[in-house]
């Protein structure tokens, strides 16, 4: 979607919210939307942890009570007006969600869906006791004055007040849109389909999830404090599981992952109740009958029955226009300055499990233009001692130095930040997208990038995007798999996977890069494909550590290899004078010679 339509979109959403609002006379039915209107915008914050970053979320009214209670407390306490007071509300929402993301940052899963019900939980107590303030079970009674140029008309069904809950919605829709189709959405992502993935590419992903749970914090506050000219009572319910329930109820009816769904949610849950009316105590069967359907029949809500459009990330690469993309990667920070340069340092670095020792007093070097190999049989510490240098694991002892600044206890991200990335033994990426998609979230780390920035679409951050997506071109057509560009990364075939997670570990700007057992499982076309890669990156003047099994490839690809055994180093050297270390002969290949162990 372009700037322009983008902002042509919303310019229609707010007309029609307007519209709506004015056109609309029946009190009755006006009340209904406003209900739709805070719901659907509530549910949006529910989507935003849970379908955006992957968090089940037991707990989001919390955040809706925080902001009605703060909303009414300001304007019945202190009396300020209670719409202007509306921004305020949002700011308790934020705060909470800071705290919330900085306390559970190791917290996943089951774990985080009960923590999140906790803080609810916590906080209808508080409601409940703290008489002095909040009057307990009484409730607070808030009286809302008119919105300026209009009388009351009743509990909630001022054509404003309806037209501000619409325009609002449109607004956080619009945002939502933004930030979806942003480095910053492509970091929520990539948290949710493989953070340890997502780290080794250079996302901070601790910030990002802490900055999703605060945008999700105020726009719940924000449903809050709108919904209070409707209730007029504020008592501790609305911290409740009630209100939690139907959030999330409603993405997983309207579709999880859109936008569009959580509105529909919103709304199916604010109308249908009203509807079934006639049906006494049995609506509420009925309606939890038609739920269990709807999620039976279309695992992906509502919003899935609705054709959908081709998304801007689908687009192809050379369509920007006004951007040429480099010729190599030579042009992608961060670069060693000179050839030769030395990267990385490890110096006795040890490492145990439970006993275990993985590694003991192990120096690995790596220069700028070099190729190193690590190898050894298996369990001799080479996945560890690359988990180490790439900032997964932190040494028991030992220092990890980049370019002559220590790093030793910089977490994975900020490794790559610093130029030091990692492919897996086991071919993670990240499966539910395209391959252009995965790339695109790689060069993360290739302009800095604000929220600010990508909501208002300024002409720096369409500039930035075109050359995200110029990288992306640059780096599939190296490995091969331009072609390929827009199919699922999950269905691709094996080989094609290992070369897509070099592509990834590529596009963040590397200076060196660690391979762990690239050519595992690979044929030979495959392994052949890979080691002319690695000989043209040598050439580029990056620096590689590579872990493989394959010590045909090894021994002609590398400048040095060291050998390792029962975590120790048993031998460095070049691959001539490894190849006939009798220690190495006896120890890895059994007496047998390095070609002899391989044939």
């Amino acid at each position: 979607m372009t700037h322009d339509r983008s902002l042509q979109y919303l310019g229609l959403a707010l007309v029609a919210s307007v519209a709506v609002a004015a056109l609309l006379s029946s009190p009755v039915y006006a009340g209904l939307l406003v209900y739709a209107a805070v719901l659907g915008l509530f549910a949006l914050s529910v989507n935003l942890v849970f379908g955006t970053l992957g968090y089940v979320t037991f707990g989001q009214a919390a955040f809706l009570g925080l902001g009605a209670y703060t909303a009414g407390l300001l304007a019945t306490r202190w009396g300020l007006n209670f719409w202007w007071v509306l921004p305020l509300s949002i700011l308790p929402g934020v705060l909470l969600g800071v705290l919330v993301g900085l306390v559970s940052v190791r917290l996943g899963g089951a774990y985080f869906a009960i923590a999140s019900l906790t803080v609810a939980e916590i906080l209808r107590l508080l409601a409940g006791n703290w008489v002095d303030l909040t009057r307990g079970p009484l409730g607070v009674v808030v009286m809302p004055p008119p919105l300026p140029g209009q009388g009351w008309h009743g509990i909630g069904q001022q054509p404003g007040y309806l037209g501000l809950a619409l325009v609002l919605c449109a607004v956080a829709v619009f945002v939502l849109h933004r930030l979806s189709r942003s480095p910053v959405g492509r970091a929520w992502a990539a948290i949710r389909q493989s953070l340890p993935l997502a780290e080794s590419l250079g996302i901070a992903t601790l910030r990002y999830r802490v900055g999703n749970l605060a945008l999700s914090g105020g726009l719940a506050a924000l449903a809050g404090a709108l919904l209070v000219p409707k209730i007029l009572v504020l008592t501790p319910d609305l911290f409740g599981p009630a209100y939690s329930a139907t959030g999330l109820l409603a993405v997983i009816l309207g579709g999880r992952g859109t936008l569009i769904g959580p509105l529909i949610g919103g709304a199916i849950f604010a109308v249908l109740p009203e509807w079934l009316r006639f049906l006494g105590d049995l609506r509420l069967a009925v309606f939890a009958l038609l739920l269990l359907l709807v999620v039976r029949l279309l695992p992906g809500g509502l919003a899935s029955l609705l054709k959908r459009r081709p998304s801007a990330q689908g687009t192809p690469l050379a369509a920007t226009p006004g951007i040429v993309a480099p010729a190599g990667l030579a042009d992608a920070p961060p670069r060693p300055a000179t050839r030769g340069a030395l990267l990385v340092e490890a110096q006795g670095i040890s490492k145990s499990f439970r006993g275990l020792q993985a590694l003991a007093n192990v120096d690995v070097r790596v220069h700028a233009g070099e190729v190193v190999g690590l190898i050894g049989p298996n369990g001799a510490g080479k996945t560890t001692c690359l988990n180490v240098l790439s900032g997964f694991t932190l040494p028991d002892s030992g220092t990890v130095s980049l370019a002559g600044t220590a790093t030793s206890g910089l977490p994975a991200h900020a490794m790559a930040q610093r130029g030091m990335v990692r492919t897996f033994q086991q071919t993670t990426l990240f499966d539910e997208i395209s391959v252009r998609e995965n790339v695109l979230i790689a060069t993360h780390l290739a302009a800095g990038e604000s929220a600010l920035a990508a909501v208002l679409h300024t002409s720096g951050f369409r500039l930035r995007e075109a050359q995200r997506a110029a990288r992306a071109e640059v780096v599939l057509g190296l490995v091969g798999l331009a072609a390929r560009a827009h199919v699922a990364a999950g269905s691709l075939s094996y080989g094609e996977q290992r070369m897509l997670a070099i592509a990834l570990a590529l596009a963040s700007g590397p200076r060196l890069l660690l391979l762990d057992e690239p050519a595992a499982g690979l044929n030979h076309t495959e392994a052949t494909a890979l080691a002319a890669l690695i000989s043209r990156l040598r050439a580029d003047g990056l620096g590689i550590l590579i872990i493989d099994h394959n010590l045909k490839m090894i021994m002609a690809l590398c400048d040095q290899v060291v050998v390792l055994h029962h975590g120790e180093k048993l031998a460095e050297g070049t691959p001539q004078a490894v190849r006939s270390n009798p220690e190495v002969i006896a120890a890895y290949m059994g007496g047998m010679t390095v070609d002899a162990a391989h044939a």
